[in-house]
């Protein structure tokens, strides 16, 4: 799998466009955790021909692939819309989505509050900022393995490891 970068600055079109490149030879794609509803590629905008790339991936090589959407927003229900519409314009391919919460940042009620409102949609627990309480040189807070655990009991189904015990 991959992350499609630039994390930032990219439109819908190209970001589409780089989805469905990638799909033709790898099969996960992960939005990153600053890539919920920017101004500059609006949910919206880019989810519709997201799902068109998945789409036509999936025809012209006859594989499944899977693309991780990130529906952390600043409040809940704001994260829960976003997820129904992601779902809703995948129509079919609703089960090729996962979907990603910013656990650390959003709190432990975003994490809760998206696996009860989507009990079958794989939930993709991002950890930016983990490193306040988990870096080896903060000499507080908990290990990274506490905050797997904790992630896992929030109802997340896989925590985002990336550069666990160095923090960002």
């Amino acid at each position: 799998g991959t992350i499609i970068k630039p994390k930032l600055g990219l439109r819908p079109e190209p970001f589409a466009n780089a989805a469905y490149q990638f799909w033709l030879g790898g099969d996960f794609i992960k939005n990153d955790e600053p890539q919920g509803n920017q101004v500059f590629c609006p949910t919206k905008k880019v989810i519709p021909l997201v799902a068109d790339a998945l789409k036509r991936a999936q025809d012209e090589t006859g594989e499944a692939k899977l693309f991780s959407a990130n529906i952390t927003a600043d409040d809940h229900s704001e994260m829960v819309a976003r997820g129904e519409y992601i779902l809703e314009t995948f129509g079919p391919d609703a089960d090729k989505v996962a979907f990603l919460v910013d656990g650390y940042v959003g709190g432990p009620g975003m994490v809760t509050t998206a696996r009860r409102q989507y009990p079958n949609q794989y939930l993709h627990y991002h950890r930016a900022g983990h490193g306040a309480v988990t870096s080896p040189s903060a000499k507080r807070g908990y290990t990274a393995y506490i905050l797997a655990k904790m992630s896992r009991l929030m109802g997340a189904s896989g925590i985002h490891v990336g550069t666990m015990g160095y923090g960002k």
